[in-house]
């Protein structure tokens, strides 16, 4: 694949990636949601509480640099690059903790775990606004990027 197809082909990733973010219309721009009604987001309190919404199922988290996103339902994470537009279905272990929830496994005896957190974040090229702040480690490598709520 020449450079400059491999360049076209993370410009459309990123921007599927933006364009199928849920819709935030009425949001303040910049602004993060609260977790609860009007409440303010407790990083110390534990993940698991009725009402809480990291005990929520789907997640959407995403990096550049290298681009990444995973697409969390349930335990279940669709991992895509790239260089793998099809993407991976891992099964992982939800593991809430006093400031988010982890999601943990393997993927042919490859470790990985996808960590959420309730630091707000910026996408780096978009500037977008995020509520949450996601680390995910595959195969020994570590990537950084934003996290929301996908309900």
């Amino acid at each position: 694949m020449t450079r400059c197809n491999r360049l076209s082909l993370i410009f459309v990733l990123a921007c599927t990636a933006a364009c199928t973010a849920p819709d935030r219309a009425g949001d303040p721009a910049g602004a993060a949601p609260a977790a609860g009604a009007g409440e303010p987001v407790d990083a110390t309190a534990p993940a698991s509480g009725e009402g809480d919404v990291l005990a929520g199922e789907g997640f959407r988290a995403q990096g550049n640099e290298p681009f990444w996103a995973i697409d969390v339902e349930g335990d279940v994470l669709h991992f895509v690059t790239p260089e793998m537009p099809e993407g991976r279905t891992l099964q992982g272990v939800r593991i809430a903790h006093a400031k988010g929830v982890a999601f943990s496994g393997e993927d042919d005896g490859r470790p990985f775990n996808l960590d959420i957190t309730r630091v707000g974040c910026s996408d780096s090229m978009s500037g977008q606004e995020f509520e949450f702040t996601a680390t995910w480690d595959y195969a020994g490598q570590r990537m950084h990027g934003c996290a929301r709520t996908s309900e």
